[in-house]
């Protein structure tokens, strides 16, 4: 073989061969502002045994180094989580620092007659009637975004629009559609004149369109005479690698209305989670009589189903945020909660992040409100308080991730 020959098959042979000793710089997400380090305790803004986070890292790490895959965050929840704004700083800064695989999960929240996150808008000359997974309307079921839609009119049809935030607005090229009724034929209209059309020998639950082009919305219409029900939409990038951040939230929900709901876990599978968020609690803290051991017995529940879903997955639960009572004291209900999910968690080796605790628990709700970190009701944040949450989490997950890089790399 000669010299030439020899020094191209070397080449190729470790061109071909990812180099495992590449150094990777830590990350370092935004700092917390200063004017609120009263109302937080930075010392306890960590996520605890995080020792089972280990197969995600590890496929993090191939994803910023080589590999042209997605890992798949999968964010549950209340109106917390409904509104997007703290998940909307996890999703950016998740996305910016591993790369944007799509904007995941969304719901025609405005069609729906719910309030949508800042990025979402969506109308329709049709009529729908819709149900949310705490207040489900006994004739409508609710699915993978936690609200269902049924169509009243011959042809329904709605449109879909992203919108900038933070003067960025999303992109995508591949959508999931979750759907239900006899649907027979669909038309997925974008960019002013692309079309796919969706022919279907007997009614699916779930399709995926690829599109030809980059699009921020799209018009969805099925000709038909029948009912049909929609369920929501995963909006993804098809050649892109990075993180798909899934925000499913819904006003008032508690883990007991998400056990109930079957369609939503015979969807939930197919979005092939790597890693599940589970933030509930603030709604069942309203009944002061909560007891220890009816809470745990519905997240036992959820984290067995969340298991069936999606086995290889890493669950991180997380203690719900500080907030008042019929907005007369600080919620007591909150410190039964906390102190029976941090001991569920460590009997079970689960991964938790103590919000409440970190925001100074039963006296940081006073703190909370002084600063106007709590919206009038006492029990939702403002914005600024939302984006304080969505950055302690951040910074939380980064320093395991920095960690990780520490110990293998």
């Amino acid at each position: 073989m000669s010299n030439n020959y020899f020094f191209a098959f070397l080449f190729v042979l470790f061109s071909a061969v990812p180099l495992r000793a590449q150094k990777i710089e830590d990350w370092n997400p935004k700092k917390i502002d200063t004017t609120l380090n009263t109302a937080v305790n930075l010392s306890k803004n960590t996520l605890e045994n995080n020792n089972s986070l280990f197969p995600l890292l590890a496929k993090l790490y191939k994803i910023k180094h080589y590999s042209k895959e997605n890992a798949v965050f999968v964010h549950i929840g209340d109106s917390h989580i409904q509104g997007d704004v703290a998940t909307s700083v996890i999703r950016n800064e998740l996305q910016n620092y591993f790369g944007n695989a799509g904007r995941g999960m969304v719901f025609p929240y405005q069609v729906g007659k719910s309030n949508a996150p800042y990025d979402i808008f969506s109308s329709s000359n049709s009529e729908w009637k819709s149900s949310r997974l705490a207040r489900p309307d006994t004739t409508i079921t609710c699915g993978v975004s936690a609200f269902g839609m049924q169509s009243q009119c011959p042809d329904p049809e709605f449109n879909f629009e992203l919108r900038p935030l933070n003067g960025v607005k999303d992109s995508f090229d591949k959508v999931q559609l979750f759907l239900g009724g006899p649907v027979s034929e669909l038309y997925l209209e974008y960019n002013d004149c692309d079309a796919e059309n969706g022919c279907f020998a007997s009614a699916p639950d779930h399709t995926i369109l690829n599109l030809k082009a980059l699009t921020s919305g799209f018009r969805l219409a099925f000709p038909t005479n029948d009912t049909i029900h929609f369920f929501g939409a995963s909006l993804e990038k098809r050649d892109a690698c990075g993180i798909i951040y899934h925000s499913i939230g819904a006003n008032g929900a508690k883990y007991s209305d998400f056990n109930k709901t079957s369609q939503f876990w015979k969807h939930l599978k197919k979005l092939k989670a790597d890693c599940f968020i589970v933030s509930l609690g603030t709604n069942e803290a309203q009944d002061l009589n909560l007891t220890s051991e009816s809470f745990i017995n519905d997240v036992k529940i959820m984290v067995s189903k969340l298991r069936m879903a999606s086995p290889d997955a890493c669950i991180i639960l997380t203690t719900p945020p500080v907030s008042f009572f019929k907005k007369s004291k600080p919620n007591p209900a909150l410190e039964t909660i906390t102190a029976s999910l941090i001991e569920y968690c460590n009997a079970n080796n689960i991964v938790y992040w103590d919000l409440y605790s970190i925001s100074n628990g039963i006296e940081g709700a006073s703190i909370w409100k002084k600063k106007q970190l709590l919206r009038q009701d006492l029990v939702h944040f403002s914005r600024e308080g939302y984006t304080l949450q969505g950055n302690l989490f951040v910074a939380a997950f980064a320093k395991v991730w920095n960690e990780f890089l520490c110990k293998n790399y």
